[in-house]
């Protein structure tokens, strides 16, 4: 991916991901960049600065930059990981505690509680970091369906009820009605 340069003072939200194509110009044009242009971001799964994956989430990456107005000094900052691999998801927030994002949107899911168990461990770790999950509004908790991580009990975070003055709020309120489906 060629350099670009951030516009303005851009507030990095990360996100976890399976990966996206981020040549998409919509995406690019979102990414968290450094003072020389370059993605700040990484791939926990191939060790790179690449979370490139065409197959990944590259509708999910669409959606959510189209939440957020052109002018809006939101930047993503993407963390390809493996949501069925526990080291992968800790590796993840290790990997975002050490960037200025203080937000990490975490919009994978599963209900295999054994895999999301360490991400709470490193949730827990890394406190500093305010962490906004899935909700899937279309399997409710009270209805027996599992959906992790979600039904951890992290600490609580603000979410789509942050201050209306947050330029990532488009996001999190996003993340608050998208459903889930069964893999």
């Amino acid at each position: 991916m060629p350099p670009a340069v951030e516009s303005g003072n851009r507030v990095p939200i990360a996100i976890l991901t399976a990966g996206f194509d981020y040549t998409r110009p919509e995406i690019a044009a979102r990414l968290a960049r450094d003072g020389e242009g370059e993605i700040i971001a990484w791939d926990v799964v191939g060790e790179d600065r690449f979370p490139f994956d065409p197959a990944g989430d590259t509708d999910l990456m669409v959606a959510l930059t189209a939440q957020l107005p052109d002018a809006a000094p939101v930047s993503l900052l993407a963390v390809k990981v493996n949501a069925a691999d526990p080291v992968s998801l800790a590796k993840g927030l290790a990997f975002v505690a050490r960037t200025p994002a203080r937000t990490v949107l975490v919009p994978m899911w599963s209900d295999t509680r054994k895999a999301w168990e360490v991400f709470g461990q490193a949730a827990a770790h890394f406190s500093n970091l305010r962490v906004i999950m899935r909700a899937c509004p279309d399997l409710p908790a009270e209805g027996g369906a599992a959906v992790y991580p979600r039904d951890l009990k992290l600490a609580p975070s603000d979410g789509g009820a942050a201050a209306a003055d947050d330029p990532a709020r488009p996001l999190f309120a996003y993340l608050e009605i998208l459903a889930c489906r069964r893999p």
